[in-house]
């Protein structure tokens, strides 16, 4: 009987708690850190931002100053002139600002001392900065009290707090985090160790990528596919091993490749099936007690592996490439992210069909698709809009280049129903997409 694919998650989970890497944690440069996971808080060695400034072209006053009695007029209704003394640009020491004039300041310019709030200039007459003197409607001086437009020192961050907390993925925004706080590339960061892993791929039919082609034989697609995919699950190393389809050959290399690499991970792509010449099974029947084959309900990814070889755990994912890597993503994400820390965990959000299909009795189907979040349906409380998905390319394992103009998997339950335009389904974003 077939797994269910949350059994599966499970038994993945199950496995890789047993041995994991260990907890050290390593000081890395930050410009080889992206994607990997803090260790420890980072503290901000400045406060974010620096310097209270202008979050808007305007001109900087004093509050109090709008509230005094116009002459000749109640303050409350009557328009106020002021002077504008001084201009300021972001970057330029602050200007001095004085009681009862307004200065002149760009976004991003620090505050002068003095002026609490900040009337952008559109809300001014004239609407420009060549002037001598600008009208504030009664209107705009009402609504304007201190703190308005204005950045306080510190309301992003203050000095010494906690910029960002252990277990941060360090993806572009946390990078820029770091930029701002004036760390560099050769700075170093606390990371969590991520594991190595060993990759091994290959068969009789499979050539490396470069050799010429013969008669049945194709390029291997999962070796770079593995690598690249657990490099950016926050591996530490990937190493790839190219076997044949050889028993003997295969578990020789393989015990080598442990022995001295001592990886944390080993991961097979093919070879799981029920066919004759199913290399990576045979070999793991014979020297791993505890490996268990099988399928799961899903398509593709269907043929599974999984155990402890050489003390080491490994996951057998089938050969297919779309299956190799559909498989990543549903399976060995979900029990890095949640037993080793490694990576963030997968996030799925709701999505409606963009067109007809029929799913499969029994088998969840991992459909690939482009998400199109200008043209969904709008929420029945008007929050927002429901993105639409349409499906990019056929079911088969095989269709690799289809896969790579999908940014989504689309999770289609078991059914003999067809599903209408507009049901709504789970899907989860990947990297990958087309530019247009």
């Amino acid at each position: 009987m077939a797994r269910s694919m949350e059994q599966h998650r499970s038994a993945l989970r199950e496995l890789l708690a047993r041995t994991r890497p260990d907890d050290a944690a390593a000081l890395l440069r930050l410009d080889a850190a992206a994607g990997r996971i803090l260790a420890g808080d980072l503290l901000a060695p400045l406060a974010l931002p620096p310097e209270t400034n202008s979050q808007m072209d305007g001109f900087a006053v004093c509050t109090a100053d709008l509230r005094a009695p116009r002459v000749g007029g109640d303050a409350a209704a009557a328009p106020l002139e002021l002077p504008v003394v001084g201009i300021s640009a972001a970057g330029s020491p602050p200007a001095r600002h004085e009681c009862g004039a307004a200065t002149a300041v760009m976004t991003g310019a620090v505050l002068p001392e003095g002026a609490d709030a900040v009337i952008p200039v559109e809300r001014v007459h004239p609407p420009r900065f060549d002037t001598p003197v600008i009208t504030v409607p009664a209107e705009t001086a009402a609504a304007t009290a201190p703190g308005t437009f204005v950045r306080e020192a510190g309301s992003d961050v203050a000095r010494g707090a906690v910029a960002l907390p252990a277990g941060t993925v360090l993806g572009p925004a946390a990078l820029g985090v770091c930029a701002a706080l004036g760390l560099t590339g050769a700075d170093t960061v606390l990371v969590r160790r991520g594991p190595r892993v060993l990759v091994v791929s290959g068969g009789d039919e499979v050539l490396p990528a470069g050799a010429p082609l013969r008669p049945g034989t194709v390029h291997d697609a999962n070796g770079p596919l593995l690598r690249s995919w657990f490099e950016s699950a926050g591996a530490e190393s990937v190493t790839h091993l190219r076997v044949d389809d050889d028993v003997d050959a295969f578990t020789a290399r393989l015990r080598c490749t442990v022995g001295e690499d001592h990886p944390d991970l080993v991961v097979t792509s093919g070879g799981i099936s029920a066919g004759a010449f199913e290399v990576v099974r045979q070999a793991l029947e014979r020297i791993a007690a505890d490996v268990w084959f099988g399928h799961v309900a899903v398509q593709p990814g269907g043929p599974q592996g999984c155990g402890t070889v050489l003390g080491v755990p490994v996951l057998c994912l089938p050969g297919n490439p779309v299956s190799t890597w559909v498989s990543c993503e549903s399976f060995v994400r979900p029990a890095l992210a949640a037993v080793w820390g490694c990576c963030a965990p997968p996030r799925w959000v709701e999505a409606r069909l963009g067109e007809t299909m029929t799913p499969l009795d029994g088998r969840t189907q991992l459909r690939r698709g482009i998400l199109d979040t200008v043209g969904g349906s709008d929420l029945p409380d008007g929050t927002g809009r429901v993105p639409r998905v349409s499906l990019v390319g056929g079911a088969s394992s095989h269709l690799l280049t289809a896969a790579a103009r999908a940014d989504v998997l689309v999770r289609i339950p078991p059914g003999t129903d067809p599903l209408p335009v507009g049901t709504a389904v789970a899907v989860l974003p990947v990297a990958g997409g087309v530019v247009a």
